[in-house]
């Protein structure tokens, strides 16, 4: 009876994770009859529905933006999917009346985002995230020093929400920094009912993709945009971090219940922009919508499980075939050798141009094959008029090597970044000017460059950092700095860490155009890493999980006009939980404005800091 009983409880906990991966070691996607496993969305009158969802159950769309070779028009398609019950659609441009067409011209007096609404003229309909022009971001004056955005200092501010960087961009304009990336803006994972490992929305939830509504953790579309147009209105370019790979993880979605093998449940996750999404994993139940197994879908993209590789472990760094096709630590991975899905990301990234950025960084793209980035680069470049890659854009491409340099960089072949993703990029329609403007970051510096003995790839052509967000993360093999570099909240050296961000634009081996500069915060002692923006800060949790929740983050100020740089030392005492305003270190910034060829200041308030900031670095002023 005993025997009777483990059985039973063991098929209890059975899920449907294994006819969910791939079922032989040659397949790559999922059949295409998968793609009625989509339209799950609850419609209203459902316990589940939420007003977000709208009739997200029968209809998914994204406005696709083409602009003119002169970049002062633009048409915008409406691009559907529709379950199979859905007759002909109509949709609404700027408030006016349903129409047949699905195509809107707009040009340079069309000067406020451009709003849709899609329907099928009966009880369904679905409200677009707003449509930003290129033409309607305000004019960025920079010195020539900067070469029209081809040269300078990128400040990284991890953590801080967009109305802080809109406050904080006046003193990166008298600082001299070229521009600000923010991390992820897409809507990403969110849940104050499901701590992980003992955290509230952990920081790594940013890469963990809803959909592409700019609608993310540091704030809505609309702060977004007004934080562009003022950092511009100043003389800062912003940058973005697109991700671009892959979606949530299995798992990570809004279904009701999830089983694991060993029995442990949980339920639904939400989402910075109230988005539903689906994922197959965990599931012990049919899909009540389709009578059919769980489809991985996220609808405000549209994407469905066609659109997927179907799920492997990511198990070898050397096998071309796996860094592809493998699912990132358990991350949902796009199918970009499928049209659809090129398309669909070129849109996304043009839209990031349209809002007002002037390039992105391209996360986990060593896991993307380099001809299918170059044929989403000639889609990108097709989609802003097809000529010359607009003059200030630059794009970096996470690329981080290691034991795999003869693979990615070293000897060409069709998984090199180096010499072969040129190859690729010239054969997709890109011109040499484009190519100079997709960097690859370099993840060799400080320790190892050049990675393959000699200039595989420019200088010019890299972008180089002395740490990024990812080396902070306890136990993180990211790269191997050595005694090269320092990690400040690892090291909690203040001395050490200003040191070899100094020696990032003292040194002279060779002439990197990009330089970035991580500006983060300090994570708590009992490993709380969230960002400090009170969003994980475990007095927001709800549910009958939050005893679980043990690691903490509470809310700090990011912007401080009174601040100088180094803010996570205090009288010789490391601090917890603050903003460490590295960018604000006066030294830093002497370093990086000799470099950029600015001149010397007069004084700390010249350069954005008040004028108790003293450090070494006052010999720089006249």
């Amino acid at each position: 009876l005993l025997v009777i009983l483990l059985v039973c409880a063991v098929l209890a906990c059975d899920n449907f994770n294994g006819e969910m991966s791939c079922q032989s070691g040659d397949q790559t996607s999922y059949p295409e009859s998968w793609a009625h496993r989509s339209f799950q969305t609850p419609l209203k009158g459902d316990k589940n529905y939420q007003d977000s969802f709208e009739s997200l159950g029968r209809i998914a769309c994204y406005p696709d933006v083409v602009y003119d070779s002169n970049r002062k028009s633009a048409k915008v398609e409406v691009k559907c999917r529709k379950q199979e019950t859905v007759g002909d659609l109509v949709y609404s441009f700027d408030g006016q009346s349903y129409q047949s067409d699905e195509v809107f011209t707009a040009d340079t007096s069309f000067t406020t985002p451009l709003v849709i609404k899609v329907s099928d003229g009966g009880d369904h309909d679905i409200t677009l995230e707003d449509v930003d022009f290129m033409w309607n971001a305000p004019e960025v004056t920079q010195d020539s020093v900067y070469e029209n955005g081809q040269k300078g200092a990128i400040v990284e501010l991890f953590g801080w929400p967009y109305e802080d960087i809109e406050q904080e961009c006046v003193h990166l304009a008298k600082a001299g920094w070229m521009g600000v990336k923010v991390f992820p803006p897409s809507e990403q994972v969110m849940s104050d009912e499901w701590p992980q490992e003992g955290e509230l929305n952990p920081w790594w939830f940013a890469y963990q993709v809803v959909s592409y509504k700019l609608e993310g953790r540091s704030g809505t579309r609309a702060q977004l945009r007004s934080m562009i147009n003022t950092c511009r209105e100043h003389g800062v370019r912003v940058y973005a971090d697109a991700v671009i790979n892959h979606m949530t993880g299995g798992g990570n979605d809004r279904w009701a219940r999830h089983i694991s093998g060993n029995c442990a449940t949980w339920g639904p996750k939400d989402s910075s922009g109230g988005s539903p999404y689906y994922t197959h994993d965990f599931q012990d139940e049919d899909s009540k919508a389709t009578n059919d197994r769980p489809g991985l879908e996220y609808p405000s993209v549209p994407y469905d499980p066609t659109d997927f590789h179907c799920e492997r472990s990511l198990n070898s760094w050397t096998d071309p075939f796996i860094l592809n096709h493998g699912w990132l630590v358990g991350l949902s991975d796009l199918n970009t050798e499928k049209d659809y899905v090129r398309e669909r990301i070129a849109s996304y990234l043009a839209d990031l141009i349209g809002i007002g950025f002037s390039g992105f960084r391209i996360d986990a793209a060593k896991h993307i094959y380099p001809e299918s980035l170059a044929a989403i680069f000639k889609k990108f470049k097709t989609k802003l008029g097809g000529g010359e890659l607009p003059e200030d854009f630059i794009s970096y491409l996470e690329v981080i090597i290691g034991g795999e340099a003869s693979l990615l960089m070293c000897q060409e072949g069709e998984y090199n970044f180096g010499r072969s993703f040129e190859e690729y990029m010239k054969t997709a329609g890109l011109s040499e000017e484009d190519i100079s403007k997709i960097k690859i970051w370099s993840s060799d510096y400080p320790k190892e460059f050049p990675i393959c003995g000699d200039w595989v790839v420019p200088a010019e052509r890299l972008a180089v950092q002395n740490e990024c967000h990812d080396d902070q993360n306890p136990g993180s093999s990211s790269r191997d700095m050595g005694d090269k570099g320092s990690v400040l909240i690892k090291d909690k050296d203040v001395n050490l860490h200003r040191q070899f961000e100094v020696q990032l634009f003292t040194r002279t081996d060779a002439n990197w155009k990009i330089k970035l500069v991580l500006s983060s915060y300090t994570f708590m002692n009992n490993g709380a890493a969230g960002f400090p923006d009170g969003l994980s800060d475990c007095d927001r949790c709800k549910g009958d999980q939050c005893d679980s929740c043990s690691k903490s983050m509470k809310f700090s100020k990011a912007y401080d006009a009174d601040a100088c740089g180094y803010t996570c030392e205090v009288d010789g005492q490391w601090q917890e939980g603050v903003f460490t305003r590295v960018h604000r270190d006066a030294d830093i910034i002497n370093a990086m404005r000799q470099w950029q060829g600015l001149s010397q200041a007069n004084s700390m308030s010249e350069i954005g800091l008040p004028e108790n900031c003293h450090s070494s670095a006052e010999h720089f002023l006249k």
